[in-house]
């Protein structure tokens, strides 16, 4: 499964960086972090966040909101809350912090493993919900793992050998072996900085190579002091609301 050993994905961090702190302190000694994009965005640190991805060993790739804060994409697409939370973030954007998002990949693969933000087959847009819709994607990337994230809520999607598809929402923690032949499979961490499971504490995804091991992992944080941050920032107030409630 490769030459690292321990992974740690996130995705959808959004600026929180509070969360993302927890999380880098919950995840503990790894090779490398790997980011699925839509590291900025909603919260009230984007500059920090990324700042403190680029100080770790990682790989990234770019989100919808990660674009629309440097003006790849129009936030036309967006509800006015997010539309607004972006306009926010693009102004906050110090110009190191702006060149490092321009420069994200949408796709990207390493070893084994591809990464994607939405799907492989639309990197940006795409929301893997569902059977049906994880069904066609597993076409659309080489080897046996997709990572990806967008939809905020950790999930799994498998395609056995025969070609069946198993869909499962990751409540809580989960443990899954990855060594099975023949097999492919699409991981989400769910999110970092805005879960949306009605489960607030921040999630991220241990990989093992050397077990061939995937590991779902929940984090508790200080979303008062997010929430804070957000009011100092005016925020919206549905953006603080939803942070204590995980949805």
């Amino acid at each position: 499964m490769g030459t690292l050993l321990r992974i740690a994905v996130v995705s959808d961090i959004h600026s929180n960086l509070v969360a993302f702190d927890a999380v880098l302190q919950a995840m503990g000694e790894v090779d490398q972090v790997w980011s699925l994009g839509d590291t900025v965005g909603y919260g009230p640190r984007p500059n920090e966040v990324i700042a403190r991805l680029a100080a770790t060993k990682h790989l990234a790739v770019a989100g919808n909101h990660d674009q629309a804060a440097v003006g790849i994409i129009d936030v036309k697409a967006f509800n006015p809350v997010a539309a607004y939370a972006a306009h926010w973030t693009t102004e906050q954007l110090t110009d190191e912090t702006r060149a490092y998002i321009t420069q994200l990949p949408t796709l990207l693969t390493a070893g084994e493993f591809t990464l994607a933000h939405g799907s492989p087959r639309a990197p940006i847009w795409e929301y893997i919900t569902s059977a049906e819709i994880a069904a066609p994607n597993f076409a659309e990337f080489d080897g046996p793992f997709c990572l990806v994230g967008h939809t905020h809520v950790p999930a799994l999607f498998a395609r056995s050998p025969e070609g069946e598809i198993h869909a499962r929402q990751i409540d809580g923690e989960a443990d899954l072996s990855l060594a099975q032949p023949g097999w492919q499979f699409i991981l989400n961490p769910g999110s970092v900085g805005q879960p949306r499971d009605d489960d607030p504490r921040a999630a991220f995804l241990l990989i093992d190579t050397e077990t061939g091991s995937a590991y779902w992992r929940r984090v508790e944080y200080d979303i008062a002091a997010t929430q804070q941050q957000m009011r100092d920032a005016k925020l919206p107030n549905r953006l603080l609301e939803r942070l204590a409630h995980g949805w």
